[in-house]
Parts: C-alpha cells; structure tokens; sequence
C-alpha cells in the first residue's frame, strides 16, 4: 500500500517541479522532503492531499518551496523574512529570537498537530517542511555577515552559478551553500533521484541518532549544530573575495560532504517531527 502511495506522490512531484530558486535553492528544499517522504510515504501521502489546497507548489516534495516561490511574491512586507533564519551569535551570547526561525517553527507545527483539513493546514505543512530545511542550512544559522550574504567570494573562478531553474545565482558565500553547491552535489541528479541516492540503504528515522535530543524542542540543539558548521566549514579560513576551489569544494569534510550530510539530517529530521506531529 504504501509503495502504491509512494509512487503517486513521486509521479505528481515530478510533474509539477516548480521553477524559482530561493533558500536552499529549489533542489535542496525538495531534496530535503524527498527523503522525509520515502521514511513516512503514508503520512507523506495523506499531507499531500491536504496540500492539494495551495495555489501552488501543492504536493508534498514542491512544498517545500512553497514559501519562497509563492509567499514570498505575496509578502510585499517581507513579514515572513525572519522566519528562515535565526542570527545565532559567535561569541557565546545570549541569542533572542524575536520573530525568528525557532519560533516560526513550533508555530506551524502546532498548526499541523490542530490537524484540520484546510488550507491554513496545508501552508502550514509547507511551511514546516521548508523551515526543517532552512535549519540545516549552516548559513541560516548563522548571524556573521547576514549569514555570509555580505561576504563576497567567487565559485570555481566565476561569479556566478547556476540555480535549480536553470538560471545564474550572483554569488555571496551564503548562495554558494544555498545553490552551487547543492547544484554541483546534484549534478544533474532531479530531487527525487538525489534524495534515493543520499538516503541509501536507511529505511526508517526510528532509533537513529540524528533524531536527538527527544525533547520538546530539539530544533534549538540541530540550530545550535548548523551554526556550529558555519564557523567550522563556511567560514573556516575564508577572507573577503576568495575563491572557493578543490580545497574548500571538496574532500572528507568539506562543503560538498557536508552539504549531503545536512540534507540528509534534516530529510530525517524532518520525518520525524512530522510524523509525532500529524497523526
């Protein structure tokens, strides 16, 4: 039954693909609830008809991005923009939120837990989705430079990249980790295929280790985390107009390994909060 569910949802992502990249970039945003779909296809299959009540973006996989690639163009007031990042500092201070991710987060899934089959709902699955997203994205944890996007580098010699639509990204660092290098991670490789390939041979976010802490709140720890590679990889011994090569792109820990780790994390992440959420 759930393979039956599976491949419907696969189907309907697949031809729906939206286009904009924002965040993550499209590819990873999707990437991120591929993963989560194939741990919970039966859950993933009774969200996605819920989420056949958004304007657009309405299956479980394009969610995802359903708040940059639709939100966003109706939010002249930018009054969600908070809500993807938390500016967590490096020096050990105290970190308030205000309207920030940690919040935004808990919001929507009480949202979801409500479990009300409307629209309000289904922006709200959309929304939990791309925020699990975003919380593993080191850059959006991170408030050094607005999360790199005042740090100005080159990719491979170029000062641009190409994005999930096709398009060219201008690149800052944070748009390297939103969008080159998921592109160059992917190569090619549609969501869907990327996340089957990332996932492996894990069945299941039961018992994983990722999943920690099990408390109420265990955003706050994997925030903490992201932030944590910010510093460590991100930023690690960049100065101001750098140019990100082999040295930086590639090898045991760094950009590219841990962009496929974070994906994955937060794909398991993901499945987990969604499945104690929705019943």
């Amino acid at each position: 039954m759930w393979r039956a569910a599976l491949a419907v949802l696969i189907a309907a992502a697949t031809t729906a693909l939206s286009t904009q990249a924002l965040a993550w970039g499209g590819r990873g945003h999707r990437t991120v609830a591929a993963i989560a779909m194939l741990l919970i296809p039966e859950k993933a299959a009774r969200m996605n008809t819920i989420l056949g009540k958004l304007e657009q973006n309405n299956n479980f996989i394009d969610a995802a991005s359903y708040p940059d690639e639709f939100l966003r163009s109706h939010d002249p007031n930018h009054k969600f923009g908070p809500w993807h990042f938390a500016d967590l500092p490096d020096d050990g201070t105290t970190f308030v939120c205000g309207k920030c991710l940690f919040k935004a987060l808990p919001a929507n899934l009480a949202k979801v837990r409500a479990g009300k089959n409307n629209k309000a709902t289904a922006v709200a699955i959309a929304w939990v989705i791309h925020l699990v997203g975003d919380l593993h994205q080191p850059l959006h944890m991170s408030g050094r430079l607005r999360g790199g996007n005042d740090f100005h580098v080159t990719y491979r010699g170029k000062s641009e990249c190409k994005n999930f639509s096709g398009g060219e990204a201008r690149v800052e660092l944070h748009s390297v980790w939103d969008d080159c290098l998921v592109e160059e991670l992917a190569n090619g490789r549609d969501p869907q295929q990327l996340a089957k390939d990332i996932l492996g041979n894990i069945t299941t976010f039961k018992g994983r280790s990722e999943i920690q802490p099990a408390n109420s709140k265990p955003w706050l720890a994997w925030g903490d985390d992201a932030h944590a590679l910010a510093n460590s990889v991100a930023f690690d011994g960049l100065q101001d107009g750098a140019d990100l090569d082999d040295a930086y792109i590639k090898g045991n820990g760094k950009a590219l390994d841990v962009v496929q780790r974070q994906l994955l994390v937060a794909g398991i992440r993901l499945a987990f909060v969604l499945d104690k959420n929705f019943k």
